[in-house]
């Protein structure tokens, strides 16, 4: 029996912070670590999102949304399908122009009315546009001429458009399109229906476009070896004083419907098209307006990761790394150990059991833990195991790493300034205080710059649930019985517990100076 050595601690490869940036580095390195390390979380029924019972990922940031959308996507037979990154690839210019045929609608609110911007049939034309940009003619066996009329109605001719993803050219008023074409080059009934709807010379109302489209594609049959798979990712945003970051969160909650709408569509047509996409909790949590029926939509076709272990067996995120670490012996030396974490980590750090220790820096998420093993590896860079010194984090670089995860969180319902201002009421600071302390602390800022900076009676209890919300800071407290507790929001605590203490997390608590 051969014994095999511990590989150097550099060449395991742990990954990227980023899914899709380890997918491409590994394809480029022929590695399969990623896709063969894969580990589900304890409540996610893989076979749901499989078969589109449900097909939006929900989670905090970095919960491991993106790998589970890569996943799924790698291990589709489909043969059309794309992946679509909201903030990439939909690039600012393209949003800009996306926002020019938004139409205005009135909003009804308690004794008062607002205006918002309607951006769910822009999103059903997008998804209808690159659905069609993916088909030849040679994938319909019925209703070819409706298929063709729809394509050119939509722009979506595959000899015109030769990539997925163009620089959207918007024409027209709000609301309106302006179509490129004579449509007496329309082959079907599409023809006169156009003709019937148009608003001025070649211009039609979109959503006049878009439902006309719909009613078509019951028309359309495809072969049933046909399927399509789009999957939409980096639906998240920072909200800007100059309100893109408005526009952007209220164009990935009309995404969400659209998504939902074009999905039962398709079921109801019997075509073999889904659309997936992975969305951060705290983008849900700031919708502004309409959240009951977004809740409706994610509740009933949403997963939503968590990882917290069941019934007290051990964390499914130690098998995501222990998977690594195998993963990465068998493609070093061609086998693998058993047992490879007790090989690799000490059995203690900081007077904790490794396996709690590195769990509880990394916030119980699957990114946070390996942001701890990427620091604790380059200190510990030509060795064959971890020793306790390296998870000693005196350069600071995991709990910067730690905070800039916190801080993009908190981007999504808070300006930059904004989250720089609540992170001031942690820095230097008690690391355990209450939420009278807390209010304490902004009447001592607004008193600092002569300024009413917070409204302390509403700003206080709203910041602290945020900073709760994205992982931060916990509660707190000792039980009746004197026994202590923490309770956090990714470990089933979803409310905090604004009469408890409240503790900065473990791992920001020393780059935050607090005491």
């Amino acid at each position: 029996m051969i014994t095999l050595e511990n590989i150097e601690v550099q060449k395991i490869r742990f990954g990227d912070p980023d899914a899709l940036h380890e997918f491409m580095k590994q394809d480029k390195a022929n590695s399969m670590v990623l896709q063969n390390s894969f580990v589900a979380p304890p409540r996610t029924d893989i076979s749901e999102l499989k078969t589109g019972a449900k097909y939006l990922i929900i989670g905090p940031k970095g919960s491991g949304k993106t790998t589970l959308l890569l996943y799924l996507m790698r291990g589709e037979v489909a043969e059309y399908s794309r992946l679509v990154l909201f903030k990439s690839n939909i690039r600012h210019e393209d949003r800009n122009n996306l926002d020019k045929l938004a139409k205005m609608i009135f909003v009804e609110g308690v004794g008062s009315y607002s205006m918002d911007t309607d951006y769910r049939t822009i999103w059903e034309w997008y998804l209808l546009k690159n659905f069609l940009r993916l088909l030849d003619d040679s994938d319909v066996i019925e209703g070819k001429d409706i298929f063709r009329d729809i394509a050119l109605l939509l722009e979506a001719n595959k000899d015109k458009f030769s990539a997925l993803f163009e620089s959207v050219k918007v024409e027209g008023a709000r609301g309106n399109i302006k179509l490129k074409f004579d449509t007496g080059i329309l082959q079907t009934e599409i023809g006169a229906e156009i003709n019937a709807r148009k608003v001025s010379g070649d211009e039609i109302a979109l959503l006049d476009l878009v439902r006309l489209v719909q009613d078509a594609l019951h028309k359309v049959k495809l072969k049933p070896e046909v399927k399509c798979r789009l999957y939409f990712d980096e639906l998240e945003f920072s909200l800007e004083k100059d309100g893109t970051g408005e526009r952007d969160r209220r164009m990935v909650r009309d995404l969400i419907f659209a998504i939902y709408s074009t999905n039962l569509l398709f079921q109801q047509c019997n075509i073999d098209v889904l659309y997936y996409a992975a969305v951060r909790s705290e983008v849900l949590q700031s919708f502004p307006g309409s959240s009951q029926e977004v809740g409706k939509i994610t509740r009933a076709f949403g997963a939503s990761l968590s990882w917290e272990p069941q019934n007290d067996q051990r964390s499914t995120i130690l098998d995501i790394f222990e998977n690594k670490i195998i993963r990465s012996e068998i493609e070093e030396t061609g086998g693998f150990q058993d047992d490879a974490l007790t090989k690799y980590f000490p059995k203690e750090v900081a007077g904790k059991q490794f396996s709690k220790y590195i769990l509880d820096q990394g916030g119980h998420r699957p990114r946070g833990v390996l942001l701890c093993l990427l620091a604790a590896v380059e200190r510990a860079w030509g060795a064959k195991k971890f020793e306790a010194k390296h998870f000693a984090d005196d350069d600071n670089s995991f709990g910067i790493a730690m905070l800039d995860e916190y801080k993009e969180e908190l981007s999504a319902t808070m300006f930059e300034e904004e989250v720089e201002l609540t992170l001031s009421l942690l820095r230097g600071k008690s690391s355990v205080f209450s939420l009278q302390d807390f209010r304490a602390r902004m009447i001592e800022h607004n008193s600092n710059v002569n300024k009413r900076v917070f409204d302390v009676d509403n700003d206080a209890s709203k910041h602290l649930s945020i900073l709760y919300r994205v992982g931060a800071i916990g509660n707190a407290y000792f039980t009746s019985d004197n026994f202590p507790r923490q309770t956090w929001a990714n470990r089933g605590y979803p409310t905090p517990l604004l009469d408890k203490q409240f503790v900065v997390h473990v791992a920001i608590q020393k780059v935050l100076q607090t005491t």
